[in-house]
């Protein structure tokens, strides 16, 4: 099996980099292509994985990102005409045309609902063979081949399966023996379907974290400059350690639809303030289904402050959300599992795979 994977984002990183380790494990090809998005290069360097780095000289916008997209499309098709590509997987509607006109086999993983990424949409899912969701996402146009699974992106890397938190990251971080701290994250909001949105201000951010000191130290992980009086509390811990920070923070607060989730199904309390809350189906289900999280509209802070005073008394409010994930993770799936499963699956039955296939391990 080949398999080629576009990355656009840390996140996609995350999603992907232990379906690229079993892959490889298992004597299967690996093309990945990445663009210089926030701390997505310097996670891919710890890998020693051979990339095809999209490099970006200037600032995001619209223009830079259609660039980049038609980069990596023409790169795409190129390696899949010299390495024989079976099936390209990602985020980006790059891989669409170029698996068409290549032969391969196209999957495109998305958890966003369709009409807030409505570009995306338009021209990605009618030229993928096939779009893969988590299930709470299956009303959606099923025009496309829509798969379907019990979870969420972020359960491919933070399954139980797959990761366990690292204790030693309090000693990182300074933090005395019951210490209790806090997470703030802030995003810069600069992808194409964040035009015209809003997250947390300067102001809101330096309120929060005066709330959170009187209780415990702060930390903010930011994607953007922060403000002098914000900057003495900047994350000190390497990107890649996130996710240990996310796992044993007490509570995460920001305007982050990815840490959100992942503060989520890894037990964390955390509160989202922008506006897409109230918008987005899988924020939506962790918060009405399982209690994990709760989200504000910029409008709302007063209420978010409540809600943050009343978490911040609670004696026993992790114990109760890591219950809370439990309950979760009785009903969905490992889906690093899912996808090496589902690339098997089409290897096995697609007639083109079929005629090209090698053994495994094969140069």
């Amino acid at each position: 099996m080949r398999v080629l994977f576009d990355m656009l984002h840390p996140a996609h990183f995350h999603l992907f980099k232990h379906v690229i380790a079993e892959l490889r494990a298992a004597g299967h090809e690996v093309e990945i292509i990445a663009r210089q998005k926030d701390c997505l290069p310097q996670l891919l360097a710890q890998t020693a994985w051979p990339v095809h780095l999209i490099r970006r000289n200037r600032p995001s916008s619209l223009t830079v990102l259609a660039k980049e997209t038609l980069q990596a499309a023409w790169l795409a098709m190129r390696l899949a005409q010299k390495k024989r590509i079976d099936i390209m997987a990602g985020t980006s509607i790059s891989i669409g045309p170029a698996a068409r006109l290549t032969g391969a086999t196209s999957i495109i993983f998305v958890e966003d609902d369709a009409r807030i990424v409505p570009i995306y949409a338009k021209l990605g899912y009618p030229v993928a063979h096939y779009v893969a969701t988590p299930a709470c996402l299956g009303f959606e146009d099923p025009r496309p081949k829509r798969l379907t699974y019990a979870g969420y992106h972020e359960l491919a890397y933070l399954h139980p399966n797959r990761f366990r938190p690292d204790p030693g990251i309090r000693d990182l971080l300074g933090l005395s023996p019951g210490e209790r701290f806090f997470l703030v994250r802030l995003v810069a909001l600069t992808a194409h379907h964040d035009i015209g949105e809003a997250g947390l201000s300067t102001d809101q951010a330096k309120t929060i974290v005066q709330r959170l000191r009187r209780h415990g130290r702060v930390f903010i992980s930011a994607e953007k400059t922060l403000d002098a009086e914000l900057a003495p509390y900047l994350l000190p811990t390497p990107a890649d350690r996130i996710l240990d920070v996310l796992a044993l923070a007490d509570i995460v607060v920001g305007d982050s639809q990815t840490m959100t989730i992942e503060a989520a199904v890894l037990g964390t309390p955390s509160l989202r303030c922008n506006s897409f809350v109230g918008r987005l189906t899988v924020p939506a289900e962790l918060e009405t289904k399982y209690g994990l999280t709760e989200g504000f509209r910029p409008q709302e802070f007063e209420r978010l402050l409540g809600r943050l005073d009343e978490w911040l008394t609670e004696p026993d409010l992790k114990e109760r959300w890591q219950r809370k994930r439990q309950d979760l993770l009785t009903q969905c799936v490992d889906v690093t599992e899912w996808i090496v499963q589902l690339f098997d699956s089409l290897t096995q039955c697609d007639s083109h795979l079929a005629k090209t296939q090698r053994p495994t391990g094969a140069s």
